[in-house]
């Protein structure tokens, strides 16, 4: 049997204890042997406000998930962040598929879902891995429409293969950490241990202008 291979992706600028919780709740819903945590180098689909310096949120997501990988499950990966250029997400599939790597399954937030078919070859992605969606927020009935909506179209359109897990969503945003940092406010209750104290220390985000 193939081994079930977790994707959870992300900028991560700062990880948050949202990101963990998720991922956390990803492997236990689809059955994970293994989870790769993978910081993007250039997000596609997300512009960086300010300085970045990629190798600093590598170092913060190794600090957030050595808290918590007592299990040896989980892996953060570098993948993205030596390939040049943008970090599309058919590329790095590709990359594991061609290298065996096993069963692959993407985590799937709801802005990911609902623009995936505006993603670059985002038909090849469907056809090599499957979808777990997550809501990591509460939904509005509205959304929950337009979510399954999506999820139908991407099934029968695509022939998609997409796995709904639960998750009790934890509503913060690197965005609002961010902010909160650079307005002076406590975030120790929004991030792991490790993080926290890493970003006091290098007095990261104190100056930080975007939203």
């Amino acid at each position: 049997m193939m081994k079930k291979v977790g994707i959870f992706g992300g900028t991560f600028n700062p990880v948050h204890a949202g990101h963990v919780k998720a991922a956390l709740g990803f492997i236990d819903a689809a059955g994970l042997d293994s989870l790769l945590v993978m910081p993007d180098k250039i997000p596609p689909h997300k512009v960086i406000v300010g300085e970045d310096h990629p190798e600093i949120r590598f170092h913060m997501t190794r600090l957030a998930f050595d808290e918590v990988n007592a299990d040896g499950k989980i892996t953060v990966s570098d993948i993205e962040l030596r390939r040049e250029g943008k970090s599309f997400t058919y590329y790095t599939i590709k990359e594991l598929t061609e290298a065996g790597a096993g069963e692959l399954y993407l985590y799937c937030g709801t802005d990911m879902l609902l623009t995936f078919d505006k993603w670059f070859r985002f038909a090849d992605i469907l056809s090599m891995c499957t979808l777990a969606y997550a809501g990591r927020e509460v939904q509005s009935p509205e959304l929950q429409r337009e979510v399954e909506e999506k999820i139908e179209m991407l099934r029968e359109k695509y022939g998609a293969r997409i796995l709904v897990i639960p998750l009790d969503p934890l509503e913060t945003s690197s965005s609002e950490v961010r902010e909160r940092i650079a307005n002076g406010e406590d975030v120790s209750c929004l991030l792991p241990s490790a993080v926290y104290e890493y970003i006091k220390e290098k007095g990261l985000y104190s100056n930080d202008t975007g939203k």
